[in-house]
């Protein structure tokens, strides 16, 4: 019985990691807002493959650059079900004003949100023992 439960884990897993081979990551810069503090960019996935993906499941980190360095990053994911051979968009701010971008596929470790990152965790005590 634990045997089969495992076999079912593994496959269970490998159905749902991202093939990043099938996906493309694109970003450019949202012409259609304007701002002197705020920088809007639209992140876009493109699915070449003839599988369905769960959106959520597709994490990102955008990056902003500035003389080749990264100066801000923001993580993502998508909305919704990215369809065979269709695409997906969502929207990203940086603080400040960017004009050179990269994306990247995120590592699935860290995806929290920024806003999650700055709210400390809180940690169980164990009971001392007496």
């Amino acid at each position: 019985m634990n045997t089969l439960f495992l076999l079912l884990l593994a496959l269970s897993a490998s159905e749902s990691a991202v093939r990043w081979q099938e996906l493309t990551l694109s970003i450019e810069r949202d012409h259609q807002t304007s701002s002197d503090t705020v920088t809007l960019c639209r992140i876009r996935v493109t699915n070449h493959g003839s599988r369905s993906w769960q959106g959520r499941k597709i994490a990102f980190e955008a990056r902003a650059l500035e003389g080749g360095t990264v100066v801000a990053s923001e993580r993502g994911r998508f909305g919704y079900v990215l369809a065979p051979y269709g695409s997906l968009e969502t929207l990203i701010g940086f603080v400040g004003r960017y004009d050179r971008f990269e994306v990247v596929p995120a590592n699935g470790r860290g995806d929290r949100s920024p806003r999650d990152r700055d709210t400390p965790r809180r940690r169980k005590r164990r009971g001392s023992a007496d």
